[in-house]
């Protein structure tokens, strides 16, 4: 009678395992946000709201534990956090108008901004299973840079995501 006990709870233990992970696959299919672009023009992306001066969105990301990473494009310069020290305000953050953070997660945050304020919040986000990103996250190309409405809609192989219609769709642009 113990060995028969002992093997309902061995398959009662499994099942319940597969169960959890069927539920974890299924909460990541229909609850985590789609991998892809968004773009923020409008109002911005939670703390990060559009129209802030680059020392006030340095600020907020300061308060973001999870960014450990700034890289700034012309110049291009890589400040990286090695203690609990904040980021301060450099001369090349300052003169630069494109920042790109990296944050823990996996998420990866390009800051646009246009006379000292931000014009522009583009966030990539990639789920598990994907492993590619977008060149426009991975390099400093002022061409990309300058024309991003042009390369979201044309050349973009990821899914891009508005918050208005300014990118002519909603969601992902016709192919």
């Amino acid at each position: 009678m113990g060995k028969k006990r002992k093997s309902k709870q061995r398959i009662l233990q499994i099942s319940f395992g597969v169960s959890l992970i069927f539920v974890a696959i299924l909460i990541e299919f229909l609850a985590v946000n789609p991998s892809g672009i968004y773009s923020y023009t409008q109002e911005g992306y939670k703390e990060f709201k559009i129209g802030l001066s680059k020392e006030k969105v340095l600020k907020k990301i300061n308060k973001r534990k999870a960014i450990r990473t700034i890289r700034v494009c012309d110049p291009e310069k890589v400040f990286v956090l090695k203690s609990r020290k904040p980021f301060e305000m450099e001369d090349a953050m300052a003169s630069s108008d494109s920042w790109f953070c990296l944050d823990r997660t996996g998420k990866i945050f390009l800051f646009l901004f246009k006379d000292g304020n931000l014009e522009r919040l583009l966030l990539l986000r990639l789920n598990f299973w994907k492993d590619e990103g977008s060149i426009l996250f991975s390099d400093c190309n002022p061409v990309l840079l300058n024309d991003i409405d042009n390369y979201l809609f044309f050349r973009e192989t990821l899914s891009v995501f508005y918050d208005t219609d300014s990118g002519g769709k909603n969601h992902r642009k016709p192919r």
